[in-house]
């Protein structure tokens, strides 16, 4: 364990070192060294959005995705005359509430304001908050097999009072007001707080809802029928409405192309810091559970999120 804490910290020396380096634009900009092009060319950008997702990268959250930085991508793509359309690859099972609207209304000003085309690429899993940001897209593809759909709210209060009875561990609060510890793991909620916090998860799902029912166009009724929860493959998301094509990748681009009235071969970038492809590696190996698990400590959860 204290060799992978220190490769652990060594890694992370090795990204802040790589973030402040400054390089010559067109090199480590793009995904991949691309000879410049006329500025004019019809363009394609590709954004991912992978893994669980927060609204800011705290030292605690090194594996999830920024939403902030996601929305600042988007905002500079939109200001880019050249940019017709943006395929969004979201391999993501949601995140808090305020990140995903984050993207979301992020979505929404590029198409409304901006006149960019949006489509969603879905990738393994793309449920709840990741299916929220979606909606906000002018298409969704997904494969057959991507698992979607789980729209609604997680909230997760813990409650380690039995624990502590046993460890002999007594814990003394003291409050401004009656409702300054509520969802304390140190005792258990009482029916007034239970009454509460069902009145958060219900506000948000209803804001889960109109934000589909917004950029979907659905029918209330219907989407409510099948808003309860559950997981779809690609396939069942495609047969009651909350996809509409099934395809992969290229499948979303040429989508883009095809709305956003593209002709000839556009131009495809996809552009990320130098660290980023750095986390999409490291975030696969086995070094990231155990400083996962260690650095995320929060005693309440508020999600869209697939568990």
């Amino acid at each position: 364990m204290y060799i992978l804490c220190g490769l652990y910290i060594l890694c992370l020396v090795s990204i802040f070192v790589l973030r402040s380096t400054k390089t010559p634009p067109g090199i480590y900009t793009k995904k991949f060294f691309i000879k410049p092009r006329p500025a004019t060319k019809d363009t394609i950008a590709i954004v991912n959005i992978a893994g669980p997702i927060r609204l800011s990268l705290s030292p605690k959250r090194f594996f999830d995705y920024d939403a902030e930085a996601i929305a600042k991508k988007l905002r500079g793509f939109g200001d880019k005359k050249e940019v017709k359309a943006i395929v969004l690859r979201i391999n993501s099972p949601g995140g808090s509430v305020a990140a995903v609207q984050e993207i979301y209304s992020e979505v929404i000003k590029l198409r409304k304001e901006k006149n960019k085309v949006v489509v969603a690429s879905l990738g393994d899993v793309a449920a709840s908050g990741g299916y929220y940001i979606a909606s906000a897209c002018d298409k969704i593809v997904a494969n057959p097999g991507t698992l979607t759909g789980s729209i609604g709210v997680l909230l997760e209060v813990g409650n380690v009072q039995e624990l502590f009875k046993k460890i002999g561990v007594k814990v003394e609060i003291i409050k401004s007001g009656r409702h300054k510890d509520s969802g304390s793991m140190f005792r258990e909620l009482t029916p007034e707080e239970r009454k509460m916090f069902q009145e958060l998860v219900d506000e948000a799902y209803n804001q889960f809802i109109e934000a589909i029912l917004h950029g979907r166009n659905m029918e209330k009724e219907k989407l409510l029928q099948i808003a309860d929860g559950r997981i779809y493959t690609g396939s069942q998301a495609f047969s009651i409405g909350l996809v509409d094509k099934l395809g992969n990748d290229q499948t979303a681009i040429e989508l883009a192309k095809e709305i956003a009235k593209i002709s000839g071969e556009p131009r495809i970038i996809s552009e990320y810091e130098p660290w980023e492809k750095f986390f999409t590696i490291f975030e696969r190996s086995e070094v990231r559970a155990p400083f996962q698990e260690i650095m995320s400590k929060n005693k309440i959860r508020f999600e869209y999120i697939l568990e």
